[in-house]
């Protein structure tokens, strides 16, 4: 089983005025933040599973979602008029970033996976 991730605690998430939605298991956590057009991204993460999952739907529609496994840190601050969301993962030969932007006028998605 992977290390448990460094992810935030619920605390610092409700300061940043996001509501954190509890899952099945104590350990995972739900973030949801609104996005343009009436659209919402979604982030959650599994501390004891080291993994975290996007989905971001507008309208019923999946527009992006991403599973990422082997999971390091889950990061999630204030960032000009919204939020910036970071999940880093690191295994045998790879290590990527998942960079999730969601401001007022727009929400984007910065997916690196490269061989270390």
């Amino acid at each position: 089983m992977p290390a448990p991730l460094t992810a935030p605690d619920d605390t610092h998430l409700e300061a940043l005025g996001l509501s954190v939605e509890a899952g099945d298991e104590p350990w995972v956590r739900s973030v949801s933040f609104a996005a343009e057009r009436g659209g919402t991204v979604l982030l959650t993460w599994d501390v004891v599973g080291a993994s975290a999952h996007l989905l971001w739907s507008a309208d019923d529609d999946v527009v992006v979602e991403l599973t990422r496994e082997d999971v390091d840190t889950v990061t999630v601050d204030r960032h000009a008029d919204g939020h910036l969301a970071s999940v880093t993962s690191s295994s045998d030969g790879l290590t990527g970033a998942l960079t999730l932007t969601v401001t007022a006028g727009c929400v984007r998605i910065r997916d690196t996976l490269l061989r270390s």
